[in-house]
């Protein structure tokens, strides 16, 4: 205002002096002519002096980081909207992003605790700790801060309240057809997160039928009924139809992934994500985690189906993208094949016999020294159901190769207690979901949905796809961020997919054991 006040003041004076000098030009001097301008919009206005007022009321999005910095400064004014201010103002900056601020010690230490505190309410708000664990901590190890234990809870609780469940949800899933039993599942688990807590959302689920036009005539109609979030369809072609459309009502939370290698169309207005338990995704998880082990050679064994052919081809791209070198591939027959002599030939022992032949017979004398296996790899990619891993990994034994790593698929495990005949399985390390792991070797109720195995996974899937939707809009500013979901972590990608980090099981005397891996890089 002093500002406004000492330009108007200018302005007059100026006009007074030149109404004085009538029609004479004006004088030159070494000062440079005053210019009058209108003031910017508030929005962009700058600013000399601090207005706290005027801060509060701006879009957090917009500010700079030094309006954050100065921002902090003023807690004491008026601590519960300053502080949820600056915890708003730093979601644009990314978790990844926050740690090597705060590790860089270039800012001073009191804004330092600010960058600490907003990645500490991250994993609050998603739910990877508790948040009277967290403001224990927050207080035990933030000593002498402004914000105090009971301050800290009182923030991340107002924090919270800005991410709201959608107020109308609508679920798009299949009452007939192949995958029924799947959307049942899927529903059910939907249904248990609903009832935990209600809240003020609604859900109303809808027919999704078999077709592309039935999953689009079941979303226009829950539109029309005023849904604000849709979720589902579970078909990849029906999620891939939804997709396409350029229909800003409200975001969507596909439950397959569209045919499109994206689901974010630039041009596109609505916001559309996806979350998934697709088995080829599993496969790119396990290459992953095998190269963050140093683990750089591996020999692949499929069965030789459709489904055998899709997991190799996950496994190996993702593998090979990663500088991994594939050292033997092969597609075994469970119906026709004999395993040991499969396992003769991809471990190259039948050459080492073919050799020791050829140089006995050169000889002339007999020789005593053992065939030996190829070492040319650092383990054993699988995807095997438990009948073909009973028999398989005892073989592996057999021909010497008992101690190398072998990583399979998940559905390695049946999901039921089997111990006497899943001992075969023992040190095979696999994917799982924590729901699966947690809930392992349990006595199910009747309920279908249930029943472990892959109806068990799905029941989570509905779960996660409920309790994940107040955070798509932090997860899409944070892709560092991860949800703790029941089928995995999950962390948003740049086209919308929300990435599955499975839990890791290892089978221990007949049963799934939570397994550590060593080395992360």
């Amino acid at each position: 205002m002093k500002l406004r006040i000492h330009l108007v003041l200018l302005s007059t004076t100026l006009l007074v002096l030149l109404g004085a000098c009538g029609t004479t030009p004006p004088v030159a001097t070494d000062k440079p002519a005053v210019v009058i301008e209108a003031p910017p919009e508030p929005e962009t206005r700058e600013r000399t002096v601090f207005d706290l007022q005027y801060e509060l009321q701006r879009d957090p999005s917009v500010r700079s980081l030094e309006d954050v910095i100065e921002l902090s400064r003023h807690v004491s004014e008026n601590q519960s909207e300053v502080s949820l201010q600056v915890l708003r103002s730093l979601e644009s900056i990314p978790s990844g992003q926050l740690t090597v601020m705060i590790d860089s010690q270039v800012y001073d230490p009191e804004f330092t605790e600010w960058l600490k505190l907003a990645l500490e309410s991250r994993h609050v708000l998603v739910g990877q700790i508790s948040l009277p664990v967290a403001a224990r901590k927050w207080a035990n190890y933030h000593y002498g801060h402004s914000i105090t234990e009971s301050g800290f809870s009182e923030l991340i609780s107002r924090y919270s309240q800005l991410f709201p469940a959608p107020a109308q949800v609508a679920v798009l899933l299949p009452t007939d057809g192949g995958l029924s039993s799947a959307a049942r599942a899927i529903r059910d688990g939907v249904l248990s997160a609903y009832l935990e807590e209600p809240g003020n959302s609604a859900v109303r689920f809808y027919s999704s039928g078999t077709s592309n036009e039935s999953a689009i005539a079941a979303y226009l109609q829950a539109r029309e009924d005023g849904a604000t979030q849709i979720v589902g369809p579970l078909r990849s072609a029906s999620a891939g139809a939804l997709a396409s459309l350029n229909d800003p009502s409200g975001p969507i939370l596909l439950l397959n992934r569209p045919n499109e290698s994206s689901l974010q169309d630039p041009l596109q207005q609505m916001i559309v994500n996806s979350l998934t338990l697709l088995q080829t995704e599993e496969a790119e998880a396990i290459a992953r985690k095998a190269l963050s082990q140093d683990q750089s050679k591996a020999i692949v064994m499929v069965p030789d189906s459709d489904w055998g052919r899709r997991i190799e081809t996950a496994f190996t791209t993702q593998f090979e993208q990663g500088e991994g070198q594939i050292s033997a591939a092969t597609r075994f027959n469970p119906a026709s094949e004999e395993y040991s002599d499969m396992l003769t030939r991809i471990l190259q022992i039948d050459e080492s016999k073919q050799r020791k032949a050829d140089l006995q017979a050169r000889l002339g004398i007999p020789l005593s020294f053992e065939p030996s296996r190829r070492n040319d790899f650092d383990f054993i990619f699988m995807a095997a159901d438990p009948k073909e891993g009973r028999e398989l990994k005892p073989l592996l034994r057999f021909h010497d190769a008992g101690e190398v790593p072998v990583y399979a698929m998940g559905r390695i495990y049946s999901g039921k207690n089997a111990i006497a005949s899943d001992r075969d399985l023992d040190d095979i390390v696999f994917p799982i979901t924590d729901w699966q792991l947690n809930s392992a070797g349990a006595e199910y109720p009747a309920l279908e949905s249930l029943r472990g195995g892959a109806y068990g996974n799905l029941y989570a899937l509905g779960q996660d796809a409920w309790q994940i939707l107040p955070w798509l809009p932090l997860l899409q500013k944070d892709p560092d961020l991860s949800f703790p979901g029941a089928i995995g972590e999950l962390k948003m990608m740049s086209d919308g997919h929300l990435q599955r980090q499975p839990a890791w099981a290892q089978f221990s005397s007949g049963q799934p054991v939570p397994y550590e891996w060593s080395i992360i890089r």
